[in-house]
């Protein structure tokens, strides 16, 4: 690999660490908003990124693409689905954040892929072999103690965290749209909704009397905190593997469990502990499992065939054979 792919190769990693690090910590950006409405502040988060998203469209000059998107009536239910999606996980992860629940936000992440690969092998066929299959196994068996032995924890965060983000992962293998304007597109629908409901509702903007000037200005800048992960995510998916990628990923539910524990006291119990370890050590078999098979690969690939011309001045053993 040459110094400048290595470079390369870097600053991916660093980007897509970055990324996770902003996810998992933004839990503090809303715990500080916590003077306004979980449902509020999704509206708020829905209409500020949706600026932030449309200015991104035009510098990267992927208007077009936005509205050919748009246009396609298979893709635009795709991210209409993926727009709902989107929406309770937004939800679930704000409140979470605001009543200190994160390590089951942490939780519903870390499960998320999981329900990727499942849907995957059940609707696309995908192979699974034996690595994943018990890697799944063992996340259902840590969801099944989690629920029942787990009473510290409020079960229905992580589920729907990570059954919404699973699910939205998945949607996104059937599209063609690249992630920003992906997201671009879900936004604007869920800005549709969000003005239906400020109309026909009694749904309101307001952040209520106890907002003061900071959670005006942390409110102007909520779009950044949803989009400018997304920009380094793609930044960074562009300049490593698919595995890299594939372990980067688990960054995002690892700096949540720190944020829980030093930042908001949360005290998890022996059991929910050891089903992270568990599901963690689980799924990053998978992607260890991967990173293995595609070395293989690498190394049984046969070695390039010589030119047609360099053959041509080698010479026939047969046929020396029998001249000798």
């Amino acid at each position: 690999m040459s110094g400048a792919s290595r470079r390369a190769g870097g600053l991916g990693v660093g980007a897509m660490a970055v990324a996770n690090v902003i996810l998992g910590t933004s839990s503090l950006f809303w715990r500080e908003l916590g003077a306004v409405s979980p449902a509020t502040l999704l509206g708020h988060r829905i209409l500020v990124s949706l600026v932030t998203l449309g200015i991104a469209l035009v510098v990267l000059g992927r208007v077009r693409a936005a509205l050919e998107t748009a246009a396609d009536t298979r893709l635009l239910l795709i991210h209409l689905a993926a727009a709902v999606l989107v929406c309770a996980n937004w939800l679930a992860f704000i409140w979470g954040s605001i009543h200190g629940r994160v390590i089951e936000t942490g939780l519903g992440y870390l499960l998320a892929p999981a329900l990727t690969i499942a849907l995957g092998a059940a609707v696309l066929r995908e192979r699974l072999g034996r690595v994943r299959a018990a890697a799944l196994g063992t996340c259902l068996l840590g969801i099944v103690l989690l629920i029942t032995r787990s009473s510290e924890l409020e079960w229905w965060v992580y589920v729907t965290i990570g059954t919404t983000w699973g699910t939205y992962s998945f949607l996104k293998k059937l599209t063609t749209a690249d992630p920003v304007t992906g997201l671009a597109l879900e936004t604007a629908l869920l800005a549709l909704g969000v003005g239906v409901a400020v109309a026909v509702s009694s749904y309101s903007l307001d952040p209520g009397p106890a907002a003061d000037t900071t959670d005006v200005v942390l409110l102007a800048l909520c779009g950044l905190v949803s989009v400018t992960p997304l920009w380094l995510i793609a930044y960074g998916a562009k300049k490593v593997t698919l595995t890299t990628a594939g372990f980067m990923q688990y960054v995002l539910p690892t700096t949540q469990l720190v944020v829980a524990l030093v930042c908001y006291g949360q005290r998890p119990s022996g059991n929910t502990l050891l089903c992270f370890g568990v599901v963690w050590l689980a799924l990053v078999s998978i992607v260890a499992e991967s990173a293995v098979r595609a070395r293989g690969k690498r190394l049984r690939r046969p070695p390039e065939a010589a030119p047609a011309e360099h053959r041509q001045n080698l010479p026939d053993r047969q046929e020396g054979s029998r001249l000798s």
